[in-house]
C-alpha cells in the first residue's frame, strides 16, 4: 500500500452502488479531502457472488473516515494507480465496529 490516494475515480456502476448504500459522491470525496481518513488493507479473497464463484476478488483498500459533517463513512477502493487515483467500488455509513476501528490507533493516513 505504498501509493498515496490523491483522488477518487468513478464510473456509472460505482456511483449507483454508492447511492444504493446511502452516501453521495460528494460525501465520499469529503472523506478523502478532510484528511482524517485511515486506510486498511483488504486482502484478496474468493468472490461470493454466484456469477463469478471461484474467482478471486483483488486486494482492495478499506478507507474509513469522516465527511465534512463528521459522519464516519467506509469506502472500498481499488488500489491506487501510479498517479494516486483510486477507483471507488462502494461505500456506506460506517458500522459500530468500523467506527471503533477508525478511532483505535493503527491504519495509515490516506
Amino acid at each position: 500500500m505504498a501509493n498515496r490516494i490523491r483522488s477518487l475515480s468513478w464510473n456509472e456502476v460505482s456511483i449507483e452502488e454508492l447511492a444504493r448504500h446511502g452516501p453521495s459522491t460528494d460525501e465520499a470525496e469529503e472523506v478523502l479531502s478532510e484528511g482524517q481518513a485511515k486506510r486498511f488493507k483488504q486482502p484478496a479473497r474468493p468472490r461470493r457472488d454466484s456469477v463469478r464463484m471461484g474467482q478471486m476478488q483483488p486486494e482492495r483498500i478499506k478507507l474509513i473516515g469522516p465527511d465534512r459533517s463528521g459522519r464516519i463513512l467506509t469506502l472500498i477502493l481499488e488500489l491506487p494507480d501510479g498517479d494516486g487515483y483510486a477507483h471507488i467500488v462502494t461505500g456506506w455509513s460506517a458500522s459500530a465496529g468500523e467506527r471503533t476501528r477508525y478511532h483505535r490507533p493503527g491504519g495509515r493516513s490516506a
